[in-house]
């Protein structure tokens, strides 16, 4: 039988330390940690946490004062999930190639198929860099077994930038007021998510054999409003000696089989775009010749195999007729930490329990067990969360989803975890409140990012009322 792995020591803050953080915080008086909230908001703001809103105007993004901490055995364990989790989409890849069904249940459209049929085939290496986002409470002695993941954002991943300066904030201004009470809250950041690209870059320049190792940060420049995140990117790998440049993918030129930006030659590509973006740029007259041949010989993180960014992979992690198509360890961690998750459609396939049912129905009495989600937006756009919606609502998500097949999924609901975060109460005061909090993993071969969001709701997304946290590793 397949044991749980036990309780991982050194995330518990009240076993360790006797309270916690929030608990901490609220020994300051109310005068005292105002001026906290207001020194990080202050340089929160004055380091680039911010978003642009849709005139390009930035705003202030909200960081929150208390850290979440786990323990060193914690973060491995989801180091190795995420990792498990990143082959058995390489994998997935392969059979999106081969099997029409996969296909079926990874619908693309016309010009991202056009792109892939002539760019991709099956011996192509799956290389990623993005992001795992997942829940879990790590003060919890049941916390595996409460891990859940919710999905994968392999092109364009959000926070390489904002992780790192949370992290460092929070180090600065806020740990050391901590440390009055507790002196042996002994933490340290994860890894910057930057270098955890950096290492899936270089990775990717050796299985090359590239000689040179000259890297494009790739996006659109004329976008307005979200995240601004690759200029200081760019400034971050230039200050650890990487030949690197913020490069619009109209910019990029190919001479022979070299790609240039201006006179500059480009080794290595970071993308922050899908295929059906550049496919929709082309057919509206962008030179994109050079993306194309560099997607074509594995010049470009992600590659190819991040095209597969639906929800619905989690269908075909989830059902048994595809389960002797991946490892005995990625089933193990399909089965421990991926939801039920299948397209809305009218159709007989499995349940949770793997009994055989009619879809339409089993989602319609099942409401207070399922999330209703766009196959492939982002940001948290139009989740309908069945616990929270009445039988109205939820049979008008379903009728919805059945007129467009393949673009909605249900998924088995998974409870967010849930944190006390001391927060003001619109009149000066201080309260505690119980905020819902994710987590978005960053993983390469040796490292993990990890990027921390909270919010009142449960669709926990900066773009949907949220905040910012760090997430520190206990010592």
């Amino acid at each position: 039988m397949d044991r749980d792995p036990p309780f991982l020591r050194g995330g518990n803050l009240r076993r360790s330390l006797g309270t916690t953080l929030d608990a901490l915080l609220a020994r300051l008086p109310a005068d005292a940690l105002s001026a906290l909230a207001e020194t990080v908001a202050a340089e929160a703001f004055a380091r680039g946490l911010i978003y642009e809103d849709d005139d390009g105007v930035p705003q202030p993004t909200p960081v929150l004062l208390r850290p979440r901490v786990l323990g060193g055995n914690q973060r491995a364990y989801l180091h190795h999930v995420s990792r498990v989790l990143e082959g058995a989409y390489g994998r997935l890849f392969r059979l999106w190639l081969t099997e029409p069904e996969v296909r079926e249940i990874l619908p693309v459209g016309e010009g991202e198929a056009r792109w892939l049929a002539e760019l991709a085939h099956p011996g192509q290496d799956a290389v990623f860099f993005g992001r795992f986002d997942a829940s879990t409470d790590f003060a919890s002695p049941d916390w595996v077994r409460q891990t859940r993941f919710f999905e994968f954002n392999p092109v364009g991943a959000g926070g390489t930038y904002l992780a790192p300066t949370v992290d460092d904030v929070i180090l600065r201004h806020v740990v050391p007021v901590l440390r009055r009470f507790v002196p042996t809250l002994v933490v340290e950041t994860n890894d910057d998510p930057r270098k955890v690209l950096l290492e899936v870059l270089a990775d990717q320049a050796r299985a090359l054999s590239l000689r040179r190792f000259n890297v494009a940060l790739c996006q659109w420049k004329h976008l307005v409003g979200g995240i601004v995140e690759f200029p200081a990117n760019v400034e971050y790998l230039r200050s650890l000696g990487i030949a690197c440049w913020h490069v619009d993918p109209a910019e990029l030129r190919l001479r022979g089989d070299e790609l240039f930006f201006g006179d500059t030659p480009i080794d290595l590509i970071y993308r922050d775009h899908e295929v059906s973006d550049f496919a929709a740029a082309e057919a509206a007259g962008a030179d994109l010749r050079a993306m194309r041949h560099a997607l074509r010989t594995g010049r470009v993180v992600s590659s190819l195999a991040g095209e597969l960014d639906h929800k619905s992979a989690f269908e075909v992690f989830t059902t048994p007729a595809f389960a002797s198509a991946f490892t005995t360890e990625e089933r193990r961690v399909f089965q421990r930490h991926v939801p039920w998750t299948r397209r809305i459609r009218a159709a007989r396939t499995t349940d949770p329990d793997g009994a055989l049912v009619e879809l339409p129905a089993f989602v319609e009495a099942a409401r207070a067990a399922c999330v209703l989600k766009p196959n492939r937006a982002f940001g948290g756009e139009g989740i309908l969360i069945g616990p929270q919606v009445g039988d109205a609502a939820w049979r008008a998500g379903i009728e919805r989803a059945l007129a467009a097949p393949g673009e909605w999924v249900v998924q088995a609901y998974s409870p967010v975890a849930e944190k006390g975060f001391l927060c003001r109460d619109g009149e000066g005061g201080w309260v505690s409140e119980e905020l819902y909090s994710v987590l978005g993993l960053f993983p390469s071969t040796q490292r993990l990012g990890i990027l921390g969001r909270a919010s009142r709701l449960r669709v926990v997304n900066v773009t949907q009322r949220g905040g910012l946290l760090s997430v520190l590793r206990l010592l």
